[in-house]
């Protein structure tokens, strides 16, 4: 029985750890979560509707030089081909992050349900509220 308990609360404690490790860094100060999340749902809604060119123009401009919006369509193409098209919103969360440069940004990560598989998309924004960069990944 001590066995089962200990074995329980190792359980319990483990969980708790993975929990409190899925809050992420807090944002860089002067960063709001409410803002980067719906700047990050704007941005996660144009690739959806196909809006290559909107995404592209909100990136800043180093972004833009390393991209293109055909290269954005390509890229969420292939990220979701197999998943089906966007159903709806399951959760999100806002975490701050720092490049090797030193320089702090946020990202709004939202995970999502889709037709056949779900997505999770990480959409980075600088301290200005400028679109960096996104990831879109299939679970």
């Amino acid at each position: 029985m001590k066995k089962k308990l200990w074995a329980l609360v190792a359980a319990l404690l483990a969980c708790l750890v993975v929990l409190c490790a899925c809050k992420g860094n807090p944002l860089p100060q002067g960063m709001e979560e409410d803002k980067v999340l719906e700047q990050g749902r704007s941005v996660m809604e144009l690739l959806n509707q196909g809006a290559w060119q909107e995404i592209y123009d909100q990136m800043r401009a180093d972004a833009q030089e390393t991209t293109s919006p055909e290269a954005i369509e390509s890229y969420m193409n292939s990220a979701v081909e197999k998943a089906g098209a966007f159903e709806k919103e399951e959760d999100s969360m806002a975490t701050g992050q720092k490049l090797d440069s030193g320089e702090e940004y946020a990202t709004a990560v939202l995970y999502c349900k889709h037709e056949k598989k779900d997505v999770v998309y990480r959409i980075a924004f600088d301290t200005d509220m400028v679109l960096m960069g996104l990831e879109i990944q299939t679970k």
